[in-house]
């Protein structure tokens, strides 16, 4: 757009103008500037003698107006349909401000000879016309031109809609006054001027405060300064001095959106009066007869009113009525008398054209805003068409050099509008894309029936039409070049006839005229160059986004011949590599192309020092698809001859992946699978692929890394390498080659593995390659290390003088592995295909172990709380003595449920480690030498086993041969280790008489001097423990006791240990007990088998008096051991709570034979004691009921009466008339005052509750 008119081309927009501020938009240009004497001279002059405002609140107010601006905004109805869009041209002037003039001043006239005409009469007045006027004189349009850029001028940067006027609002109460008058003052004379103008220009006075003023006083002096001003409410705004960011933001956007609706009108009230003129449809008169020249036409006027329409339609943002403006005033400038009527050698001819195409610049653009992008590509295409056959009629036809420039600017348009509106259609990124964009756009309605549309009506994106610009200016050049050289002498030079019967040769429109485009006298002329280059990158950067690489890749490739034409040998370089590296041509087999590239690449480094760049291009031109380019020296070594560079300063890297390398390399495993220690045999095949002719290519040594434990391969070139090879009938050889194992601190710099300080194997051959030769050296390699092993790079070393080169090859994804083999005496290749090393891996196997790893003394199971020592045997059965490193861990799934550490002679204090959740790992042991066909032992004990899981014990051997050191060999056992409960028990508390005497409660006890010592009441239990093995074995349980774990409600607790319970009541164990008067408190539990143990239990409260009841946590104590085994282990069980009220009354009954002399008779003496352990007098009635059972004696009912802390017994016989059976008794006992029924409990052997709750007694 740079070719045309700025206002012509610009998009016009509201223009606001602030007067009063301190300063303009950084953006803006000073509008009060001269931009022409016709806006000037004669104005309407605005002077405000108030000072501008400063200080920050007005800084603010700019900064505010400024971002509103809707100078950048992009050209589309989405940019402007946003809510709180900005849409206004805001712009700054000074207090001094001058207004254009509505009419011309009156021309000057010679003098007259009389005053009064022919007929007598005086002269008619003369009618002033607009300075803009195809009527008035001095305009530039008199007397037949239709329109000005100057008239869009005026209306956009020198007639606003609104002029906004800024002064401060004093606070100082002494002297608001004098300032309120002295601002009325000003504002009348701004308001005097615009009404003696006739413009409808909107007048806003906007105040500042400066001070804090009283909101009463404030309205006051607004409504005064309204009133004195004839001001409405929208057209005086006040802002506080101590405003915010965000509210002078507010204020802003409050007197833009007010302004919006009123700058509108004023836009459409300039459209009716153009409207007006339309439709008068005569010629208005001229100020002055032109005289023999004819005036504007009246279709001319049609064309100047219908584009004046278009431009007030797009200050209104109203394009589609800009759009049909545009269409009619392009239509009528094509009509006959208009353009066709204008001689091709007028001015006038020039400026139809540029009408014409900004009429349709401004068509399209509209199009474009209203996403009407087909429409818009046919327009482009048919003004292009119209002007074509216009200049062909008319002008100066269309193979010249003036066409191209047109043509070229043309193309322009169309990417600086995409570029411009930023075509929403064509910046939107493509789904399932890495960010890319549409490269075109489809038709935006169906088509009719009948009606197709061609690939280039659709829109595509700048890119394709700055590709049509630039071959524009390649024509342009072509062109150029063949004017003749008499015509390109400067006028200077040349007759006045001469150059004005030249004048009228060539098509000078957007171009320049043939002595300035191509001087003859060397001088510079239009840069070619220049512009091709600047279009060429912006279409590279429009192509490249859309993802079309090869049309990027060919602009490349246009540009640096640009860059070569223009002697930039260092950018041409640049562009070029850029280009080789690329991957596309060489995918696509490009070669020839590839070929020219790397030829001028070859001539551009001729002129620029690029080692590097130099040393990769020819060993890839060395390749055989390329041919030699004559004159060129191959040879790598010498390349740098001419470079000041230092010995092996410079490095160069090659990936022969990505590369067109002259060498390739593979290397291939004669086999897939492969034990440790056993000699693998590999091929490292080096094929020449340089072209016939060249010299051999000697390289310094090649490197061959793996992934895995196979130490790297390096072959270093002989001395005498340059030898040349001994020629024969094959271009086959096999060479063998020795590897010795040296240190990589050994090796040069260069020749060191990736891998850090490992040993590498190193072995000397002759490196030389001939063209069109392969080399295979045979080598022979031990892997050491089990695992995967494959090829992860081949590396190939060319050290020089000053340089050293590393091609490197790492994919051998797509490499058809090939094994070499002798036939005939000639090296044949058999193809691996689908073998398992043709994918150069080989899977190295562990070397079979032979050292037997055995635990014979594991058990099927163990238990919580043992300790558990697991004894492994370890045999040598190697031939040879081997020295062992043993590791083990154990798995457990709870953490922390065990530890284990190594036993006997292993490490002293050497913890396990968790090295994983749920896994202890110990520190290694070396147990040192094992002689063949000796064993040791290694212990592992178990320790804390106190959760019943699965554990596993893992036992790993490495160890390595005295003869072979290298090689580890490792042997793994695992054994599960199951570890259960021994034991599960079943708890019975019953309460048992205490026979000792209570404390008396009316006596005080005697001090003691313990502390600690209990005083007061003891309840007795008797527990009896069932425990049922769980074990697989019998287990001996030596002793088993009842602890107290916790005790609560001030009491002390003890207990016996466990004594067995016979099967009978008159079984061996008990005879036993009688006769040795010992009880038997250990036994042979066996499994599934559940023995009692009866425990007598004592509770005693501290203080006497204490009412609060005990509870005790109790856990039983197994000491237990394996028959085979002294070792004698604990395992806790938990026990029931025991919650014992000991304040609380009750009744205990105990039973023992009474003997009466008659044979075969018993009686029972029942003894029932209520026992009161309160604090309280209670009374008690008792009643024992009768039974079939038994005839008794004793109270039928009584009432029995307690002290505190008191018992009494109830003593009754009995008669039973059964034997050996249980029957029951039921005494009842109620408390008077509670109505409580005491239960009786029994209190001694003999007697028991059923789970009915009977008491039965045992006769």
């Amino acid at each position: 757009m740079d070719r045309f008119p700025q206002d012509y081309v610009v998009h016009n927009l509201p223009l606001l103008l602030l007067s009063g501020l301190n300063a303009r938009s950084p953006n803006e240009p000073d509008v009060s500037g001269n931009t022409h004497d016709f806006l000037h001279q004669g104005g309407f002059r605005i002077k405000v003698d108030a000072p501008v405002v400063g200080g920050s609140l007005a800084e603010q107010v700019l900064q505010s107006f400024c971002d509103q601006d809707a100078s950048d905004v992009p050209w589309h109805s989405q940019a402007f349909a946003l809510r709180n869009a900005k849409v206004f041209k805001i712009a700054t002037v000074g207090r001094v401000f001058t207004l254009p003039p509505r009419k011309a001043p009156p021309p000057p006239h010679s003098p007259r000879l009389s005053a009064i005409d022919a007929n007598g009469s005086p002269p008619p007045p003369l009618v002033l016309h607009s300075p803009l006027s195809p009527l008035t004189p001095s305009s530039p349009l008199y007397p037949d031109g239709v329109i000005s850029p100057l008239w869009i001028t005026k209306h956009q940067t020198r007639l606003p809609c609104a002029f906004l006027s800024f002064f401060s609002l004093g606070s100082d109460p002494d002297t608001s006054s004098f300032q309120d008058n002295k601002l009325k003052s000003e504002i009348n004379n701004v308001r005097s001027v615009l009404s003696s103008t006739s413009y409808k220009t909107r007048h806003v006075v906007v105040l500042l405060g400066d001070g804090v003023i009283g909101v009463p006083d404030l309205e006051d002096r607004l409504a005064n300064i309204r009133r004195a001003t004839a001001l409405d409410a929208k057209s005086i705004y006040f802002l506080a001095h101590n405003s915010s960011s965000a509210q002078v933001a507010a204020f802003v956007n409050n007197i833009l959106s007010a302004l919006h609706p009123l700058c509108i009108e004023y836009y459409r009230d300039l459209s009716k009066h153009a409207r007006r003129k339309r439709s008068r449809s005569t010629i208005p008169q001229p100020t002055i007869q032109p005289g023999t020249s004819n005036i504007l036409s009246l279709q001319g006027w049609n064309v100047r009113y219908e584009f004046k329409l278009g431009v007030f339609a797009e200050f209104r943002q109203e394009m589609d009525a800009a759009c049909r403006n545009y269409e009619t005033a392009y239509d009528n400038l094509f009509a006959p008398e208009i353009i066709d009527g204008i001689a091709a050698w007028s001015p006038r001819f020039n400026e139809a054209r540029l009408l014409a195409d900004i009429i349709a610049f401004r068509t399209i653009r509209c199009l474009l805003w209203t996403d009407q992008g087909t429409t818009a590509v046919r327009s482009w295409i048919t003004h292009r068409d119209r002007i074509a056959d216009l200049v062909n009629r008319r002008g100066k036809g269309t193979g010249n050099y003036g066409w191209e420039a047109w043509q070229s600017a043309w193309a322009k348009i169309m990417a600086d509008l995409l570029s411009q509106s930023q075509y929403p259609l064509l910046n939107v990124k493509l789904p399932n894309t890495s960010g890319l964009l549409p490269i075109y756009v489809t038709a935006e309605r169906l088509l009719p029936v009948g009606e197709r549309l061609t690939p280039w009506e659709h829109l595509h994106h700048q890119g394709y039409w700055l590709d049509i610009a630039k071959n524009s200016v390649l024509s342009r050049r072509k062109w150029a070049l063949q004017i003749p050289e008499e015509d390109r002498q400067s006028p200077g030079r040349s007759p006045a006839s001469m150059v004005a019967s030249k004048t009228q040769l060539y098509d000078t429109y957007l171009s320049l005229e043939p002595y300035r485009e191509v001087p003859a006298d060397g001088s510079p002329g239009y840069d070619y160059a220049k512009e091709i280059t600047a279009t060429l990158e912006d279409a590279i950067v429009c192509f490249s986004k859309r993802g079309q690489l090869h049309k990027t890749e060919i602009l490349k490739l246009q540009k640096a011949f640009q860059q070569i034409e223009t002697h930039s040998w260092a950018d041409a370089t640049s562009t070029l590599q850029e280009l080789w590296f690329s991957q596309q041509w060489r995918m696509a087999g490009w070669w020839k192309l590839l070929q020219g590239l790397g030829w001028a690449l070859l001539d551009a480094l001729a002129r620029v020092e690029n080692g590097e760049l130099l040393l990769r291009l020819l060993w890839e031109l060395t390749n055989e698809v390329f041919d030699r380019k004559p004159n060129t020296n191959y040879d790598l070594r010498q390349a740098l001859a001419s470079y000041s560079l230092e010995k092996g300063s410079l490095s160069v890297a090659v990936d022969i992946d990505e590369a067109l390398s002259p060498l390739t390399a593979t290397f291939t495993f004669s086999t897939h699978d492969v034990f440790v220690g056993e000699t693998l045999e590999c091929q490292l095949a080096i094929q020449s692929r340089a072209r016939i002719g060249l010299p051999a290519i000697h390289l310094s040594e090649v490197k061959v890394v793996f992934e895995g434990s196979l130490k790297p391969i390096y072959l270093i070139a002989m001395d005498g390498e340059d030898i040349e090879i001994n020629g024969g009938a094959s271009t086959t050889h096999f060479v063998n080659v020795k590897l010795d194992e040296i240190s990589s601190m050994s090796l040069s710099g260069t020749r060191r593995s990736s891998t850090n300080a490992i040993a590498s194997q190193a072995g000397n051959a002759d490196l030389s390659i001939q063209s069109s030769h392969t080399k295979i050296f045979r080598l022979y390699v031990i892997p050491r290390e089990p695992g995967d092993v494959s090829v992860a790079s081949i590396t190939l070393i060319l050290n020089g003088e000053k340089f050293t080169l590393a091609a490197t090859r790492s994919d051998f994804s797509h490499t058809l592995a090939q094994w070499w083999e002798t036939k005939g005496g000639m090296p044949i290749a058999r193809t691996l295909g689908h073998e398992p090393n043709a994918l150069n891996t080989i899977h190295v196997q562990p070397k079979p172990p032979k050292l037997k790893l055995e635990a014979p003394g594991l058990r099927r199971s163990y238990y919580t709380n043992e300790s558990i020592t697991i004894d492994f045997d370890i045999t040598n059965e190697e031939a040879d003595d081997v020295l062992v490193l043993l590791e083990a861990r154990l798995i457990s799934p709870v953490e922390g449920s065990t530890q284990i550490d190594w036993s006997g002679n292993g490490p002293d204090n050497a913890p396990a480690t968790l090295s994983a959740p749920g896994i202890l790992t110990l520190p290694a042991w070396e147990m040192g030498t094992i002689l063949s066909s000796d064993k040791a032992t290694a212990s592992i004990r178990i320790r804390g086993t106190t959760v019943a899981v699965d554990h596993e014990l893992e036992l790993t051997a490495s160890y390595r041969l005295v003869s072979e050191p290298e090689t580890i060999v490792a042997k793994m056992i695992t054994v599960d280790v199951g570890v259960i409960r021994p034991f599960e028990a079943n708890y019975d508390f019953t309460p048992r008489l205490d026979v000792d005497n209570w404390p008396n409660f009316f006596e005080a006890p005697e001090p003691s001097s313990e502390t600690a010592t209990p005083l007061g009441l003891r309840h007795l239990y008797s527990v009896a423990a069932s425990l049922y093995s769980f074990a697989m074995e019998a287990l001996v349980i030596e002793a088993i006791l009842l602890t107290a774990t916790k005790i609560v409600g001030g009491a002390v607790c003890s207990s016996s240990t466990g004594i067995i319970r016979s099967k009978t009541e008159s079984g061996a164990a008990v005879g036993a007990a009688e006769n040795t008067g010992k009880e038997i408190i250990s036994t042979v539990i066996m499994p599934d088998q559940t023995e009692i143990f009866d425990f007598d239990l004592t509770l005693q409260k501290l203080i006497l008096g204490d009412r609060h009841t005990v509870a005790v946590d109790l856990e039983l104590e197994i000491a237990w051991r394996r028959k085979d085994s002294d070792e004698v282990n604990t395992t806790v069980l938990e026990a029931a709570r025991l919650v014992a009220p000991m304040a609380e009354p009750r009744v205990i009954l105990t039973a023992s034979p009474v003997r009466l002399g008659v044979p075969n008779v018993r009686a029972y003496k029942l003894s029932f004691t209520i026992e009161n352990s309160s604090t309280h007098f209670l009374t008690f009635n008792a009643s024992m009921e009768a039974s079939e059972d038994f005839a008794f004696s004793g109270p039928k009912a009584c009432g029995i009466s307690l002290v505190p802390l008191s018992r009494q017994t109830l003593t009754y016989r009995i008669l039973p008339n059964k034997q050996d059976e249980w029957i029951g008794v039921h005494l009842n006992v109620v408390d008077a005052y509670f109505g409580q029924t005491l239960k009786v409990l029994p209190g001694g052997k003999g007697v028991k509750v059923d789970k009915q709750g009977n008491l039965l007694i045992k006769v």
